[in-house]
């Protein structure tokens, strides 16, 4: 028999002797039902000494009960010396006339709880032979002198019967009572079987429910929220037990409870967390059955597209630019070329022609300087339709951006430029030719959005890269370079700061909208990150992080 305390048997068993004996001899003390015969006598000295010698014994049980190891071997040595007790008690209450005889049953119920087979039945002849032996004893009675007993006629057929009669209802019982008690040992076992795989199925489901990234919500007909797991509370970002028994649009306003009581329905909805993040939930909704017909609730299953979204769209962008890259290949190259002819023959004519009206000068100044205009925009155009990644190679990412700074400074000379690198030397794998270009175009684009004088600031820096430039993480083992280039314009408007990176977006009242296009895809073709965002010091301005991871190999010996 198991039980979460080893102990319990014993004290159980303390438990009801001391209830038993106490019982059963103190009525016997009260009732005088000591000899057969009546008596006026006090109670004998015997029977005291029987009930002080049982309370010792319970008493010498409970001491040593925390150093009981075998608990079993124990519970069996304790109905050993009960069921001798009971002989002993039976001779003193009147021998074979004893109307004691039915505490052997006890015994047998005891070894039938909380012993074996064997133990049990070992039990069994045990109580048998001290029945026969009290029969030897009472024939021949060693304490007449002393404990008189009446007279027992061995041939008599009534004794006979009698001991016929207690033996036989013992025996069945014995056997009855072994019978039910492995049933009921056998009816526990199953349910503690049972037990332990329901709750193993529960855990199961816990962990199962638990270790899933999709939100799973659960609901009453009325759409009172039972249940939500782990990974659901956190997409929503609500504590799971503040939103137990809400109703479910209290939570999520923008589901439809049409929907959902229509079952097996799919649904995309805008969702505000309470710290103000919006997200693209999909849910899909199921009736949660008890019974073939009988329909108690609702599941919900739902997930964050949000990032899935906007993958769609950089997809549908993708498309799209890809599409206009190649209209605009093929159209840049129709125009280009009677464009340079035009150009060219202008040039020739200013060369040749001398205008003395200053109006007609000018306008061929002006058809130059468009030309040329035009001319860049479509090199832009065709820059734009060739993006694609080209041979990379180990390049020192510093000494590149120290050769442009010099080229600019030459070039905007009212114009302060800061250099602060971490390092004289730093190599990534990376085109030269597309690290130019990315660098020149976000340099240009903070010329472009400074006056006539500012301030461009651009340092280098070894981490683990940036958090908020992209949802791509690195390889961590791997440290990294974080371009950054600062200036002191008038920063970027909220409203716009998601757009800066579309194609043909741009702030200025002239110009392309590509070049920082180009420079985020640059970027990412040679396994980059880039973020633009205002500065976040006391100055105002733009700064933009351009990171790098370095190559192994060149890691083993930069600081």
């Amino acid at each position: 028999m198991s039980t979460s305390n080893p102990h319990s048997p014993l004290k159980n068993l303390l438990a009801f002797r001391l209830f038993l004996v106490t019982l059963l001899l103190g009525a016997l003390i009260l009732f005088e039902f000591i000899w057969p015969h009546e008596s006026t006598d006090s109670v004998p000295v015997p029977l005291y000494s029987f009930i002080i010698l049982t309370y010792l014994l319970n008493i010498l049980y409970i001491v040593s009960l925390p150093k009981i190891v075998r608990i079993e071997k124990f519970i069996q040595q304790q109905l050993l010396i009960d069921a001798t007790l009971i002989a002993g008690l039976l001779y003193l209450t009147g021998g074979f006339y004893s109307i004691f005889f039915p505490l052997f049953y006890f015994i047998i119920l005891g070894g039938t709880i909380y012993l074996e087979r064997q133990h049990t039945i070992a039990l069994l002849f045990y109580c048998t032979f001290l029945y026969l032996l009290l029969i030897f004893a009472h024939i021949y009675n060693p304490l007449q002198s002393f404990l008189p007993l009446p007279e027992l006629v061995s041939s008599n057929r009534k004794v006979i019967s009698q001991i016929f009669f207690n033996l036989t209802p013992f025996y069945l019982t014995a056997f009855i009572l072994r019978f039910i008690a492995k049933e009921r040992l056998d009816t526990r076992k199953r349910l503690q079987e049972a037990t332990q795989n329901l709750k193993e199925s529960k855990d199961l489901n816990k962990h199962i429910i638990a270790s899933i990234d999709s939100g799973l919500i659960t609901t009453n007909r009325e759409l009172m929220i039972n249940s939500i797991n782990l990974a659901g509370s956190n997409i929503l970002g609500l504590n799971k037990d503040k939103i137990f028994n809400l109703d479910l649009q209290r939570v999520i306003p923008n589901l439809q409870p049409g929907k959902i009581r229509q079952g097996r329905h799919r649904q995309e909805i805008s969702y505000q967390t309470p710290d103000n993040k919006h997200l693209v939930l999909g849910f899909s909704f199921a009736p949660l059955m008890k019974s073939q017909h009988h329909n108690i609730g609702w599941i919900l299953i739902f997930q964050d597209l949000t990032e899935l979204k906007k993958i769609e769209h950089r997809l549908q962008e993708a498309r799209k630019m890809a599409a206009i890259g190649r209209l605009s290949a093929g159209i840049a190259h129709e125009i280009r070329n009677p464009l340079a002819s035009i150009s060219g023959s202008i040039e020739l004519l200013a060369q040749d022609l001398l205008f003395e009206d200053e109006t007609q000068q000018r306008l061929l100044q002006i058809v130059l300087k468009e030309s040329t205009r035009l001319n860049h925009l479509i090199s832009d155009f065709l820059g734009f339709s060739r993006l694609e990644g080209k041979e990379q190679t180990d390049t020192n990412i510093i000494s590149l951006l120290k050769d442009m700074v010099f080229l600019f400074r030459s070039q905007c000379p009212d114009i302060d430029f800061n250099e602060d690198y971490h390092a004289e030397k730093f190599i990534i794998k990376a085109n030269p030719e597309q690290l130019e270009q990315i660098f020149w175009n976000l340099i240009q684009n903070s010329l472009e959005a400074m006056s006539s004088q500012g301030e461009i600031t651009i340092t280098s820096s070894v981490g683990n890269g940036i958090d908020t430039v992209s949802d791509k993480p690195y390889k961590k083992e791997l440290p990294e370079i974080t371009i950054t280039i600062c200036d002191n314009g008038p920063g970027i408007k909220e409203e716009v700061a998601e757009e800066i990176f579309e194609p043909f977006f741009t702030t200025k009242t002239s110009g392309t909208g590509l070049g920082l296009y180009i420079a985020f895809q640059l970027t990412q073709i040679n396994n980059g990150i880039i973020n633009l965002e205002n500065r976040k010091d006391i100055h105002a301005g733009t700064c933009a992080h351009v990171c790098f991871p370095r190559t192994p190999q060149d890691n083993q010996s930069q600081p």
